[in-house]
């Protein structure tokens, strides 16, 4: 560090002194002519419209203008928000979330400078605030009446689960988007299995969950020409499970039992969780790679 400020010492001296030879060991022209410092200023800083700072700025802006600023709404109230789904009070937590940072960043700047505006920011951040504690309530009252109903279920979940079974059975056309959509709330709220396996998790419940609904399907569909009595491993189950809601569906499911069955392979309990783990990652990339196809490449000239 000495040597280098004593570099620029020198260098700042023979730049100013026109007509003085550089000493022996200093590549410095005699020449050179020192410019003034360019100050910072906003209109000489660049940020990329990207930038992730600029979400603490309302549409880019220093400070916004009253008319930008909504102090005539009201906040979210519990009834409202109690129509809403998960993940739209997801999507307005963090809407409310970002709107309190810049609101909060204005406020600061308003009471540096001693403005009257500090007043608006602050009605308008106690808003936000109070909108984000409904939100906060009405996840509790959910939370708590998914406790009491797990509570209520281990008492009479068998009894429902057997009525649902017979109504299903008694019907004659569960190839409806009804029953369809029974069954799905039906392993998303009792197993925790939705549709689409989005952030499943594969445990005891959700093989109990799939085993379920496959005995539905091949209580409903099964005829004496399968040839098959009953399923023997997991790997049948969920092949039932995934494919055997409809009569066509079904049928597929039993002739890729079929030809499972050629391997003799039967897994063993203790692998049921990790083999159903890997057909549920196979199904989920096989998802994905429908909904993102590769680009194909150019053709090379």
């Amino acid at each position: 560090m000495v040597g280098v400020a004593r570099f620029s010492t020198i260098a700042t001296r023979l730049a100013r002194s026109k007509g003085v030879s550089a000493p022996k060991g200093y590549r410095v022209s005699p020449n050179i002519t020192l410019r003034k410092p360019i100050l910072p200023t906003i209109d000489n800083i660049k940020v990329r419209d990207d930038h992730p700072l600029w979400q603490f700025f309302h549409n880019k802006q220093f400070v916004r203008s009253s008319e930008d600023l909504d102090v005539q709404g009201r906040s979210w109230t519990v009834q409202d928000l109690r129509k809403k789904s998960f993940e739209d009070l997801h999507a307005l937590w963090y809407v409310c979330l970002k709107e309190l940072n810049k609101i909060g960043r204005e406020a600061i700047i308003y009471e540096d400078i001693g403005s009257a505006k500090i007043q608006q920011c602050m009605d308008f951040e106690e808003k936000l605030k109070n909108s984000m504690l409904a939100i906060r309530q009405v996840l509790t009252e959910r939370e708590s009446a998914l406790s009491n109903a797990k509570a209520e279920f281990s008492v009479i979940g068998e009894d429902y689960l057997n009525e649902f079974r017979q109504n299903y059975l008694s019907s004659e056309d569960v190839e409806t988007d009804e029953w369809f959509d029974k069954i799905e709330r039906l392993q998303y709220a009792i197993f925790g299995i939705n549709s689409t396996y989005e952030s499943v998790k594969i445990d005891v419940e959700f093989l109990k969950g799939i085993r379920y609904i496959a005995s539905l399907y091949f209580e409903k569909f099964n005829t004496k020409e399968t040839g098959i009595e009953s399923l023997r491993d997991i790997v049948e189950v969920y092949k039932v499970f995934e494919n055997g809601s409809s009569a066509e569906g079904f049928k597929n499911a039993i002739e890729s039992i079929v030809e499972y069955r050629e391997s003799d392979l039967i897994i063993p309990p203790s692998k049921e969780i990790l083999v159903i783990q890997n057909l549920v990652d196979e199904k989920i990339n096989e998802a994905n790679s429908v909904a993102e196809p590769e680009s194909i490449p150019s053709e090379q000239h």
